[in-house]
Formats: structure tokens, C-alpha cells, sequence
């Protein structure tokens, strides 16, 4: 099957269900001919928005699941008066760099409501 067609296809499982496993997934959908490693690479170069890979390659999630967890982190860490540790255990399983842009992408939203508000 093809790479673009695998992909429609993690897209639409993601939207039912927010996470897959690779493996998994190829079993269901009878993708004998996917490539994991080119499908890897392909979601990290052109889907890095609409998915996360685990830091194993073996987890896919859809980028706003990850983008609302790593919110809800963060304000029960301001709630708690507590820092943020990208390292703990409710991080452990994502990329640095995708948590990273993540916490930008929120502080920039944060930033631009205060400006919109004050």
C-alpha cells in the first residue's frame, strides 16, 4: 500500500481514538508492504502536526491529545506551585523536542491571550 494511503488511513484511526500502536495497526488494516522506518520518517517530516511518535517509534498519538495532556500538566503544576519536569514519568514516553514545542506553542497562546486582554 502506499506511504499516502497508510497515512489517510492513521489519520483516520487517530481521529476515533487519539492513539495506535504501529504494530497493531498494520496487523488490523493488512498493511504487508508498509515500511515502518519510511513511515516513521515520512510523520516526522510532513505530519509532525497532526501526530506524535512515542520515543520509541512504536506509539503514534494525535498531536492534540499530547498538546491538551502536556496543558492540563501544566496547570495542575502552576495549581500545585510545583515546576514542570519534562522528565518525569507523565513525559517519559515523548520526544523532547515534541514536548518542547508543544510548551512553546502554549506559551505563545498564553502570551497572545494576555496581550488580547489587557
Amino acid at each position: 500500500m502506499e506511504l499516502k494511503k497508510t497515512i489517510e488511513l492513521i489519520l483516520k484511526e487517530l481521529r476515533n481514538s487519539s492513539y495506535l500502536t504501529i504494530s497493531d495497526f498494520i496487523a488490523k488494516n493488512n498493511l504487508e508492504n508498509v515500511k515502518v522506518k519510511e513511515l516513521i520518517a515520512e510523520i516526522e517530516k510532513n505530519y509532525n502536526k497532526e501526530f506524535i511518535l512515542d520515543i520509541n517509534n512504536k506509539e503514534i498519538y494525535s498531536y492534540n491529545l499530547i498538546y491538551n495532556f502536556s496543558k492540563l500538566k501544566l496547570f495542575e503544576s502552576l495549581e500545585n506551585g510545583n515546576d514542570i519536569d519534562l522528565c518525569s514519568d507523565d513525559f517519559k514516553s515523548f520526544k523532547s523536542q515534541d514536548l518542547i514545542r508543544i510548551f512553546c506553542r502554549i506559551d505563545v497562546e498564553f502570551f497572545d491571550y494576555l496581550l488580547n486582554n489587557i
